[in-house]
């Protein structure tokens, strides 16, 4: 199989590789271990955040359309799941969370009947739910993303029921339970886009995929909350390469699953016109896309992928109209492929 290396600058020595493909016939790196089953039931469009050296998983919808509002907690040093205090909102599944000042924050979202715009906090200490105080600023919203850098947290894009969206609001958390702000960001040059894809790395969050006019925007962008500020830092579409490499247009993608692990990116399974199995790493430091090992079970979309202790996880999704997961996954990738592990 071929490695395929994405550069942004084409350089003009012709003794230096360039933007670049490699025809070197190697086993791409990377190995996906099976951990099991979630306990809680089946779902796709679930949530997830992390708190410390705990993961969460709540909300989604099941085999039957029926939105959840169950919360689980893993603890990855015993391998072991608890189920903690139901999510106190309408059940709903594509809604988005992200953690700062040591607790959660989930909101938005779609219960099959309502477009949702309120917020609520969960404290891991207390096991307590509060409903956010201050109101989300943007209009109600679904299959928006959601990240947090330092204490505050970020939320933008999605689709509001009719057109897709591109504004994004910070979040600082408040002293008390449930208070807060919200405050809008600059909004970065590019497509609106619902179930796109972000990840931090170095307090950078970086944006990229998601579907917007029956398409796949190839932009991606990177956020630097010191100046408030967004840098398209590449075009992923496929120009400068062969036929032989169209692949690499699958790494825009919508519905997809991002980790950080050693300060790299990935991003895995999602759909372009169909559903992708393919995964991708992204080094910040080179500004470059490496292919991956793909995901090896069922193809899926609208998986919780989750990044904890320096480790990344992939679990639930769905595929089709009615088939849900509650597999669970661990990527290394830096070991070699073993199909025993699956």
């Amino acid at each position: 199989m071929r490695i395929r290396i994405f550069c942004l600058l084409l350089l003009a020595s012709t003794a230096i590789f360039t933007c670049c493909s490699s025809d070197e016939e190697e086993e791409l790196i990377g190995n996906w271990v099976t951990l099991g089953s979630f306990d809680g039931s089946a779902r796709g469009d679930a949530t997830g955040f992390v708190i410390g050296d705990t993961a969460y998983i709540c909300l989604g919808y099941n085999a039957n359309a029926k939105a959840l509002r169950d919360l689980w907690r893993y603890n990855p040093s015993d391998k072991t799941w608890k189920q903690r205090a139901d999510f106190p909102g309408e059940p709903r599944y594509a809604a988005v969370s992200f953690s700062a000042g040591g607790k959660a924050y989930v909101g938005l979202g779609y219960d099959g009947k309502t477009v949702l715009k309120d917020f609520w906090e969960y404290d891991p200490k207390t096991n307590r739910w509060d409903s956010v105080t201050s109101e989300f600023p943007g209009v109600a919203r679904y299959y928006a993303v959601g990240e947090a850098i330092g204490n505050k947290g970020y939320v933008g894009t999605g689709y509001d029921g009719g057109s897709t969206l591109k504004d994004f609001y910070s979040f600082t958390p408040g002293a008390t339970p449930g208070s807060g702000t919200w405050a809008p960001i600059s909004s970065y040059e590019g497509s609106k886009r619902s179930g796109a894809s972000v990840f931090v790395i170095n307090n950078f969050m970086y944006l990229l995929g998601g579907t917007a006019n029956d398409g796949y925007p190839t932009d991606m962008q990177k956020y630097d909350p010191g100046r408030d500020a967004w840098e398209k830092v590449l075009d992923l579409r496929n120009t400068d390469l062969t036929s032989d490499d169209d692949k690499y247009d699958n790494i825009p993608r919508a519905y997809a699953s991002t980790f950080v692990i050693n300060n790299k990116g990935y991003i895995t399974l999602g759909q372009k016109s169909m559903a992708l199995s393919s995964t991708y790493e992204y080094d910040p430091a080179s500004n470059i896309w490496l292919e991956r090992t793909s995901f090896s079970r069922a193809t899926r979309s609208y998986a919780v992928s989750l990044s904890l202790k320096n480790r990344g996880f992939v679990m639930t999704g769905r595929s089709g109209s009615s088939t849900r997961f509650d597999d669970f996954f661990e990527f290394f990738p830096s070991l070699e492929n073993n199909t025993y592990d699956d």
